[in-house]
């Protein structure tokens, strides 16, 4: 059975908890940092990628090309 969504309010915040808000809204603002167990729990961030890098031979260098005068 699928869990019910629980609605967050600003008394669920950390900085409202810890006396550090100093907002009054109606809903959570997008500072809004869920408060567990005394700590501030941090946002999601989303998963790095490496670049991928591209191989350049040395002969296909930019050097050849402006020394052979090719642009």
């Amino acid at each position: 059975m699928a869990q019910k969504a629980r609605c967050v309010s600003c008394d669920d915040c950390y900085f409202r908890k810890t006396s550090l808000c100093a907002l009054d809204l109606a809903e959570p603002c997008p500072t809004f940092r869920p408060a567990m167990k005394g700590q501030m729990v941090p946002p999601k961030q989303p998963q790095l990628v490496e670049a991928q890098t591209q191989f350049i031979p040395a002969w296909l260098g930019a050097s050849n090309r402006v020394a052979t005068g090719v642009a």
